[in-house]
């Protein structure tokens, strides 16, 4: 079948899956609709969470960004996996006895304060504008290449789509919606993996692929690396020929500061922890991470050798490659097979990869140097491949399909977490759930969010760096304040608040700076301490503990209801079986 019908056959197929099964579960009340407690099995939950975790970031820029910044891209992958863990050490098991997932409870619970309810959910409507406009642009880039249109008409489309896919459920259906999300997305990031590692190595484990060898004696320009050559190998000497400097690391400071981040924001992710009260009992819960954990491994263990094979998919189908002749279907390669380049005019003529002629030989040159004459997005990368390396049509259209998915499933997340924070602020107004004010109220919300957050843009700033900004706002603020609430029981509310607002003042202010008025910065000793705002949530972090601490010594104590609550959070649990 012919691509653009095939690419129009998977979408619709999928939607058809999602929209059907959001009926199919649809709640039964308004406050399911937000939180589905004590509903799902342990794996059930995994696949949902896993979902949740792996998003458009994952799936559509996180090799891309591996294959562009080579080792630096390492901070970002130990950074999210860490982070994971964190999540499931050190928050969700006090979350779950707490027995409620949303943290401004928590933090109005702990701290004895709607003042520090109120600050908690700003921040995460701030958290989660940023997060569901690097999920936009995701879904921006996947509909323009669905359609072949210009990306800003793509982003309406987009809008129209999100707003219109966020009305179908709530919690209980995202989350059955999610266990096909994850099936679609799991083959569709595989299954390109799979036919690369055939094709460039001899294996084809996608997760083994960077131990594999060549199976072609490989021309970088200067020598030929025989066939047989391990793929690492192969790639540093054709990079190291071509210009690149791959394993040129970040400063040690710069990987920490950006991991450590990337860990204690993902930790506190609040539309991944609300999932964790939707298990019937404390030790389902701990199934749950451990499940979801196994689901995200699944594709995360497959994204470096992604990254490495995109680089070589790349040098190996486009270099020294005749442009004209190349997008017109001139070009064969060594077994008379047609070299396709369709796909570089599709995405040329949707603004995502950029060729200049800059030596007048009409041939396409790529290097890290000058002299460098094709420019791709990263966060194209990753549906770029199968169309490089000229794979199926269907599983072109397959993985636009799985990207979709990932990007919609954390969208409509996003989008129930910033509404339910907005559900508990109006329940001190006395608005009901079920009122037509209140449905009115949160659709209008809907649509303004989502809206605004799809043009919102930082600039030079690729899809995974705006996520970043998002997780370094969670780590300054909130991590602090729920690890400190749990962990010390000498914390008051006076110094949570203080902590809080200093700390989120203090981060607004850095990424304000450094990434909209002086976004220009010739290098790192520009920033404070030499740390890229992706990264400065560490020290916002800090300062928060110093600053709460020190306030908690100067206030009165925390009272005693609030003291027995700490101690019953942090006693172990009698019944594993207990419901909560």
């Amino acid at each position: 079948m012919e691509l653009q019908s095939l690419i129009y056959l998977f979408v619709g197929i999928s939607f058809t899956i999602y929209f059907g099964l959001a009926l199919w579960t649809k709640s039964s009340s308004t406050k399911d609709f937000y939180i589905a407690k004590s509903s799902f099995s342990p794996i059930t939950n995994g696949i949902s969470i896993a979902v949740d975790f792996i998003s458009a970031v994952t799936f559509v820029a996180l090799a891309g960004t591996i294959s562009y910044l080579g080792f630096n891209g390492s901070a970002y992958i130990m950074g999210f996996t860490g982070g994971f863990v964190l999540l499931a050490l050190l928050i969700v098991p006090y979350l779950r006895k707490f027995g409620k997932f949303h943290l401004c409870e928590f933090v109005e619970a702990r701290y004895y304060s709607k003042f520090a309810r109120n600050l908690t959910i700003f921040i995460i409507i701030i958290v989660s504008f940023i997060y569901i406009s690097a999920q936009m642009k995701g879904i921006g880039i996947v509909f323009s290449r669905i359609f072949q249109i210009d990306k800003e008409i793509a982003l309406v489309v987009a809008i129209f789509v999100a707003f219109l896919y966020s009305l179908l459920g709530g919690i209980r259906q995202v989350t059955y919606t999610q266990i096909a999300q994850y099936i679609i997305i799991l083959f569709a990031f595989i299954t390109p993996i799979i036919y690369l590692s055939l094709e460039l190595t001899d294996g084809f484990i996608p997760q083994l692929a960077l131990f594999s060898k060549t199976t072609f004696a490989f021309d970088t320009g200067v020598k030929i690396i025989p066939e047989g050559t391990f793929l690492l190998h192969v790639l540093d000497n054709s990079l190291e020929d071509f210009g690149f400097t791959y394993t040129k690391a970040l400063g040690v400071l710069d990987l920490f500061t950006i991991s450590l981040s990337l860990m204690l924001g993902v930790a506190i992710l609040p539309h991944i922890l609300v999932k964790f009260i939707s298990t019937p009992s404390i030790n389902d819960t701990r199934k749950s991470a451990f499940w979801a954990l196994v689901f995200i491994a699944i594709i995360y263990t497959a994204i470096s050798p992604l990254g490495v094979l995109s680089k070589i998919n790349n040098i190996k189908h486009t270099q020294n490659v005749e442009y004209e002749a190349f997008i017109n279907d001139e070009v064969k390669n060594q077994n008379h097979i047609v070299n396709s380049g369709k796909w570089l005019q599709i995405w040329q003529n949707i603004g995502e990869i950029k060729y200049f002629e800059k030596n007048n030989d009409g041939k396409i040159q790529i290097n890290d140097s000058l002299s460098n004459e094709l420019y791709i997005n990263p966060d194209i990368q990753t549906l770029l491949n199968p169309e490089i390396a000229n794979l199926p049509n269907w599983t072109i259209a397959l993985i636009l399909a799985g990207a979709l998915a990932a990007a919609l499933s954390t969208m409509t997340g996003l989008i129930l977490i910033s509404t339910n924070s907005i559900l508990i602020f109006f329940e001190e107004k006395q608005i009901a759930h079920n009122s037509i004010k209140y449905k009115v109220l949160s659709k209008i919300f809907i649509l303004i969010i989502i809206s605004l957050a799809t043009f919102f843009t930082i600039p030079y700033y690729t899809i995974i760096e705006t996520i970043s900004i998002s997780f370094t706002i969670l780590a300054a603020t909130l991590f602090p304040t729920i690890v400190l609430g749990i962990f010390n029981k000498n914390i008051t509310k006076e110094g949570a608040i203080s902590g809080l607002i200093i700390s989120l003042i203090f981060i607004l202010t850095y990424i304000i700076y450094f990434c909209f008025i002086n976004n220009r910065v010739s290098s790192f000793d520009d920033y404070l301490f030499g740390i890229m705002p992706t990264a400065i949530g560490v020290i916002g972090a800090i300062i928060n503990i110093f600053i709460t601490i020190i306030i908690s010594r100067f206030t009165p104590k925390v009272p005693e209801e609030v003291l027995l609550l700490i101690d019953d959070l942090r006693s172990p649990s009698i019944n594993k079986k207990e419901s909560l």
